[in-house]
């Protein structure tokens, strides 16, 4: 049985601001899109 590579995660932060958006940060392993709500930051990252 061979062991597969998990392709994304999500992950919950905060950050001390108010701010509406989104952002995409490209990487060499992956591409992570982070949501930004007033206090909190959603990332999803997406590895390839």
């Amino acid at each position: 049985m061979s062991e597969q590579k998990k392709q994304w995660s999500l992950s919950i932060g905060t950050y001390p601001g108010i701010l509406f958006g989104m952002r995409s940060y490209e990487e060499e392993g992956q591409t992570t899109h982070v949501f930004y709500l007033p206090l909190i930051d959603i990332a999803l990252e997406v590895y390839k």
